[in-house]
Formats: structure tokens, C-alpha cells, sequence
């Protein structure tokens, strides 16, 4: 008589509880430098302390997310909080990524009322651009890291860029052209092709 033998179910995910998921993304709302500094953050935070993601996981995310119609952390929010802890994570992730953008801006727009004929804002050139932009390429560099090596992927990179800055090419036109090439030379690297 042959033993019945029960299906292993797969891993399960690592997950953060929904008061966490709140905390790693209000952190994320409050990061300086735009999309790379929130991604940055998340990174440092997901990915590196607390292994929740893997690193490609949280870059495909992020590429996908360039593509959404809404603004790329808030997708990179919504997938991220999906992928943690079902709807109820999404609309955390979403309210924590949201709220100190929107406090922010509520508040700066009733400064700028009262600053704008100001010397005040004369200022910002020299000392919040510089370091905004530095957090932007610390960023940057940190996040492409693993593309740092000789590879098809390197080649992709590179020829993105040289064709955004030589001759102009719109960015979304390279997205999508980097999305069919990739999905012709890169797809199953380690699978044979058909």
C-alpha cells in the first residue's frame, strides 16, 4: 500500500505587521530627493535590514511602476504593500507613503504665502537643491550596484542613457523600447530558448 503524500505548500513570504508597514512607509514619505530617495529608503529598509525583499524584486517593482499612469513610489507603494499584507497593506503603505507629502505641501504653500517677496527664498538655490541632488546620486548609485558588472544588463543601461542625453529620445520611448529588448535578449537566461 503506497503512503498518500500531501503537497508541500511553498514558503510563505516574509511579512511586516500593518503597524510596521506604516512606519517603513511614512519613513519613505518623509525621504528628500524625490522617486530615488524614496527608493533609496525603501531599500536600505526592506531590502537590506530587514530582508523582506529581495533587491530585484523591489527594482522590477520600481521599473513597473514607471510605467503606471500615477506617480512611480505610489505604485512601487500599492505592489509593495500588496505583496506584504493583502489590500489592508496597500492602503497603509499608500495613506503612510501619501500623508507627509501632503502635510508638507499644505504647509509650505502657507509659507510661501507669507516668504514669497521674501530674501528667503533666494536661499534654496544654494544650500536644498545641492543636497537634494546629492541624495539623488548617492541613490542612484547605490541602487544600481548590481548592474555594475559587465553584462547585457550593463549594455542596456548605457545605451539608455546615450540615447535619452545624445540625441533626445523621449524617456518613455526608451522604457518601452528597453521593455521589448529585454523581453527578446534577456528573458530565461538560464532557460534554453525555444
Amino acid at each position: 500500500m503506497s503512503e498518500v503524500v500531501e503537497p508541500q505548500s511553498p514558503t510563505p513570504h516574509p511579512t511586516l505587521s500593518l503597524t510596521q508597514i506604516f512606519i517603513v512607509f511614512f519613513k519613505a514619505g518623509c525621504a528628500f530627493g524625490g522617486g530615488l530617495g524614496v527608493l533609496g529608503l525603501l531599500q536600505e529598509q526592506l531590502v537590506t535590514l530587514r530582508r523582506i525583499l529581495p533587491d530585484k524584486e523591489l527594482l522590477t517593482l520600481w521599473s513597473i511602476g514607471r510605467l503606471m499612469p500615477s506617480g512611480t513610489m505610489t505604485a512601487v507603494a500599492v505592489a509593495v504593500g500588496y505583496r506584504l499584507a493583502g489590500f489592508a497593506g496597500t492602503v497603509v503603505a499608500l495613506v503612510a507613503m501619501i500623508l507627509p507629502g501632503f502635510v508638507c505641501v499644505v504647509v509650505l504653500t502657507i509659507a510661501y504665502g507669507y516668504l514669497a517677496h521674501g530674501p528667503v527664498l533666494d536661499y534654496i538655490d544654494a544650500t536644498l537643491l545641492p543636497a537634494a541632488l546629492g541624495i539623488i546620486v548617492v541613490s542612484a548609485l547605490r541602487l544600481g550596484r548590481p548592474l555594475m558588472r559587465l553584462s547585457l544588463d550593463f549594455v542596456f543601461v548605457v545605451a539608455a542613457c546615450v540615447l535619452v542625453i545624445w540625441p533626445g529620445l523621449n524617456p518613455a520611448l526608451v522604457i518601452l523600447g528597453g521593455g521589448v529588448a529585454g523581453a527578446l535578449f534577456l528573458r530565461g537566461k538560464n532557460e534554453p530558448r525555444p
